[in-house]
C-alpha cells in the first residue's frame, strides 16, 4: 500500500509540475549549479595528489554525507545517507564492483595515484545510475594519456615517491605515458605502498595490520577520427600481507599471522560514437571483475570433531561481467537517455587442493556458490523549460537468482529530479526514486555446501523522497563562485537483508532513514573554502521480533570544512576538519534479543598539507602534511564497537607526518 501511494503522489505532483511549466515565460536567467556537485568537483586528481591521498578514506572523506571508518587500509568501511556503500552502485571505468568478500574488511578496492574523475550521486533519483541503488552511486574514473601528455609531446614519464609516518607507508608511483600517433595514446602506471607498525592515536602501535599495496593500470586509447573513441584498461589492484584478517577490528602488537589478501582485476573495453547529431550521442561499456580475497596454506582444528588438519591455499571470488549501452538525443526542449544493461555476479571457492584430516580423511574445499543475472530497461527524458527542468525516469529490471540459489524478481522503478529556478539566485529542488534490488548474495568467505535459501527470499523495495534549494551567493559575496546548498531526505527499505551470515538470503529488517544536508562553498581569487553539516537519524524494526530500534548511523551530526589558499605562484597551502559531536543510540542485537542504549563520545581531527612548485625546478613537486594535527585519539562513530563502554574498538591512526615528492620527465 505504502508504495501504491508513492506512486500516485509522484503522479500527482508530475502533472502538477506539468502545468508550471506550461505557465513558465523565457528569461536570461543565472543557472545556480548544485551546491553538493560543487563539493564533488573539488575532489580532483590535482587536490587528491596535493593531500597525498592513498586510500578510498582520503578520496572520500571531505564528501556531505559519507562517513569513512577504519584505520588500516583493507578495514576501511563506506557509509553514505546512513547505509553501506553495497547498498549504491560502485564502479571503475564502467566496471561494477558486487558482493561482499569477509563482513569485517571493506570493499571499495580503489588506489587513489590511478584517480582522474570521482563522481558520487546521493539518492536513487536517476534512471541511469544503474541497478540496485538505494542510497548512492560512485563514478570512478581512471587517468587517461591525455591527462599527461603537454600539447606537441610524444613520450614521458612522472615518479612519486612518499612517506607517512603514521602508518609507516612507503610508497612508489611510476607512469610512462605517450602518443604512438596522432589517433594512438597509452599509459602505463604501477603503484606500490608498504604499511608496517600503525601508530593509533591512543597510543597504541598495531603490528598485526601489515600489508603491502601493489596497484596498477595499462591504458591505450585509440581514436580513429572526430566521432570515434576506444578505450581499453586493465587494472589490477592487490593488498595483502601478514595480517590478521579482521581489518576493521582491533589490532595487536604481536604479528604471528598468515599471508592474506584482497585483490581486483578488472579489463573494460568503451566506445563512444558522437557524430555531429543531436540525435546520437552513443556510449558502450563491456567490462570483466574479478574481486578475491586469497588464504594462505594453514593448519587448524575442527571445533566439532577435534581433529587437527592441514588446508591449502584458498580464494574466495566475487566475479561480474556485464555492459551497458546507451543513447543520448536532444529533441527541441528534450534531453531523452535510453539503454539496456546486463550484470551477471557469481561467487565460489576454489582450493589448491583437498583438507586433509589427523584420522586421513580429506573435505573439498571447492565450492560454487550463487550467482545473479540482472536484465535492464532504462529510459530518462531531461525537459529544460525556462525556469523548470523536469527529468522524468524509469529502470525497469529482470533479476534472477542461480547457481545454489534460484528465484526470479521482475520490477519497474519510476524516477523523477526537479529543478525550478524561481529567481536568477535560487533553485529549488525536489526528487523521488523508487528503490529496487534484487537479494544480494551473501558473503563468500563464509559461504559453505550447507547453505539453505530462505522459502521466502524477497527483494528490498522501497521509496526515496528529497526536497531542497540552491541559493547563488557569488554577487553578494563578491566572489568568483559562492553558493549554499540545503537537502532534506527520507527513504524506506523493506524487507531489508544484510550480506553478513545471511547465506539464506533472508529479509531482516525495514528500515527507514531520514537526514539533513547544508552545505557551502566559496572561491576568490587564490582563496577557496568549503563546509557542510550533516545529520542521519532514523528507525529499524526486526522482521523476526518486531522489536524496533536505531540504525548503526543513526543520531549522528558531522560537520566539516576545508580551505585552500595559494600563498604564491609556487606554494599552496590545503586544510582540513571534522567535528562530530557526541550521541547516544540504541543497538539491538540479534543473539541476545536485547536493546541497548549505547554513547559515542565527541571527536575533532585537523589535517594540513602544503605544496610546493619550485620555479627553479619546474618539473619537480613537493608536498608535505600532518594528518591529525593534535594527534587526538578517537573512534568514528559508524566503527566497528564505536560505543564508548568498551576499549575493544579500532581507533583511527595519530597524528601523521605525510612527506611526497614528484618528478615529471
Amino acid at each position: 500500500m505504502d508504495i501504491k501511494l508513492s506512486k500516485i503522489t509522484a503522479a500527482f505532483l508530475i502533472a502538477q509540475i506539468s502545468l508550471l511549466a506550461d505557465n513558465t515565460q523565457l528569461e536570461d536567467l543565472e543557472v545556480v549549479s548544485s551546491a553538493f556537485d560543487t563539493q564533488v568537483k573539488s575532489v580532483s586528481s590535482k587536490q587528491l595528489e596535493e593531500q597525498q591521498a592513498s586510500d578510498v578514506k582520503d578520496i572520500l572523506k571531505s564528501l556531505p554525507s559519507v562517513i569513512v571508518d577504519g584505520n588500516a587500509r583493507y578495514g576501511q568501511r563506506v557509509y553514505v545517507r546512513g547505509l553501506e556503500d553495497k547498498y549504491g552502485n560502485i564502479t571503475v571505468d564502467g566496471a561494477k564492483l558486487g558482493g561482499q568478500l569477509f563482513h569485517h574488511s571493506g570493499d571499495q578496492t580503489i588506489d587513489a595515484s590511478l584517480l582522474k574523475i570521482t563522481s558520487v550521486e546521493l539518492g536513487p533519483n536517476s534512471a541511469l545510475s544503474g541497478s540496485g541503488v538505494i542510497n548512492s552511486s560512485f563514478v570512478y574514473e581512471t587517468k587517461d594519456p591525455s591527462d599527461f601528455l603537454k600539447e606537441g609531446e610524444k613520450l614521458g614519464g612522472k615518479v612519486t615517491l612518499g612517506y607517512q609516518s603514521g602508518y609507516e607507508r612507503k610508497s612508489g608511483t611510476v607512469a610512462v605515458f605517450g602518443k604512438i600517433n596522432e589517433k594512438i595514446e597509452f599509459v602505463g602506471i604501477g603503484t606500490i605502498a608498504e604499511d608496517g607498525t600503525l601508530h593509533l592515536g591512543n597510543g597504541d602501535k598495531i603490528n598485526s595490520k601489515e600489508s603491502k599495496l601493489e596497484s596498477g593500470l595499462a591504458k591505450l586509447v585509440f581514436k580513429p577520427n572526430d566521432y570515434n573513441t576506444f578505450k581499453l584498461s586493465f587494472n589490477k589492484y592487490k593488498d595483502g600481507g601478514n595480517r590478521q584478517l579482521t581489518g576493521e577490528k582491533i589490532g595487536t602488537d604481536l604479528n604471528d599471522n598468515d599471508y592474506n589478501s584482497i585483490s581486483r582485476d578488472t579489463l573494460t573495453l568503451k566506445y563512444n560514437y558522437t557524430p555531429d547529431s543531436e540525435l546520437i550521442n552513443f556510449e558502450a561499456k563491456v567490462y570483466t571483475n574479478k574481486q578475491y580475497l586469497t588464504r594462505e596454506a594453514t593448519t587448524g582444528t575442527d571445533t566439532t570433531s577435534g581433529l587437527t588438519y592441514t588446508e591449502p591455499q584458498r580464494e574466495y571470488i566475487n566475479s561480474s561481467m556485464g555492459y551497458d549501452f546507451r543513447n543520448s538525443s536532444l529533441m527541441g526542449i528534450h534531453k531523452i537517455t535510453y539503454g539496456t544493461d546486463y550484470t551477471h555476479e557469481k561467487q565460489e571457492i576454489e582450493a589448491d587442493s583437498l583438507r586433509v584430516y589427523s584420522d586421513s580423511s580429506t573435505l573439498d574445499l571447492n565450492f560454487d556458490g550463487g550467482e545473479t543475472k540482472d536484465y535492464g530497461l532504462y529510459l530518462e527524458d531531461e525537459m529544460a523549460f525556462d525556469k523548470l527542468t523536469l527529468t522524468l525516469g524509469a529502470r525497469y529490471d529482470h533479476y534472477k537468482l542461480g547457481g545454489i540459489y534460484s528465484g526470479v524478481f521482475n520490477h519497474l522503478s519510476p524516477k523523477m529530479k526537479v529543478k525550478y529556478q524561481a529567481t536568477d539566485k535560487l533553485t529549488l529542488k525536489a526528487g523521488y526514486g523508487h528503490i529496487f534490488k534484487g537479494p544480494a548474495l551473501s558473503e563468500t568467505m563464509l559461504l559453505s555446501s550447507t547453505a539453505v535459501q530462505s522459502s521466502d527470499t524477497k527483494a528490498q523495495i522501497g521509496n526515496n523522497f528529497e526536497l531542497g534549494f540552491d541559493y547563488s551567493l557569488t554577487n553578494a559575496l563578491n566572489a568568483d563562485d559562492s553558493i549554499f546548498g540545503f537537502n532534506i531526505y527520507r527513504y524506506n527499505v523493506d524487507n531489508y537483508s544484510t550480506l553478513t551470515r545471511n547465506s539464506a538470503l533472508e529479509s531482516q529488517s525495514d528500515v527507514v532513514i531520514w537526514g539533513t544536508e547544508t552545505m557551502f562553498s566559496y572561491t576568490k581569487g587564490k582563496l577557496g573554502f568549503n563546509a557542510s553539516h550533516t545529520y542521519t537519524d532514523g528507525s529499524q524494526k526486526d522482521l523476526a521480533t518486531g522489536i524496533n530500534y536505531d540504525p548503526q548511523t543513526a543520531k549522528i551530526h558531522v560537520f566539516k570544512v576545508g580551505a585552500n589558499y595559494k600563498l604564491t605562484n609556487e606554494f599552496k597551502v590545503n586544510y582540513s576538519a571534522e567535528y562530530v559531536p557526541g550521541n547516544s543510540w540504541l543497538n539491538y542485537s540479534s543473539r541476545s534479543g536485547l536493546v541497548t542504549k549505547y554513547d559515542r563520545k565527541t571527536y575533532s581531527v585537523h589535517d594540513i598539507n602544503f605544496t610546493y612548485n619550485p620555479n627553479s625546478m619546474k618539473n619537480t613537486t613537493f608536498n608535505f602534511g600532518i594528518g591529525n594535527i593534535f594527534d587526538k585519539s578517537y573512534v568514528r562513530h559508524s566503527a566497528f564497537l564505536a560505543q564508548s563502554s568498551t576499549t575493544d574498538k579500532s581507533y583511527e591512526v595519530g597524528r601523521n607526518f605525510k612527506f611526497q615528492i614528484s618528478y615529471r620527465f
